[in-house]
């Protein structure tokens, strides 16, 4: 197995209080930020130094792949149909 690089996504699960989890889900609303943005914004609030900047910079590296996904769907709806439908495939086992 490939070790994985400093900068990866890591998935984890997270037990969280139900007041606190109403919470963060509030403030991510206000903040227009999905629960997962909110969380890794208040963790990188508490951390200080560079923990900002690692944040910050995976949500410029989501607005760019969402990007490029919306540019596919205006030059090419069907092939963009047929790549949603190949991730999906992908991620059947993940569900």
């Amino acid at each position: 197995m490939a070790r994985k690089k400093s900068d990866d996504i890591i998935s984890t699960r997270l037990r969280l209080p139900a007041g606190l989890h109403r919470m963060l889900t509030a403030s991510a609303k206000r903040n227009n930020r999905s629960l997962n943005s909110e969380v890794l914004w208040c963790v990188a609030q508490q951390l200080g130094g560079d923990a900002h900047k690692i944040v910050e910079q995976m949500a410029v590296e989501q607005r760019r792949a969402m990007h490029r996904v919306l540019q596919a769907l205006i030059k090419d709806p069907q092939r963009a149909a047929q790549a949603i439908a190949n991730f999906d495939k992908g991620t059947e086992d993940e569900r």
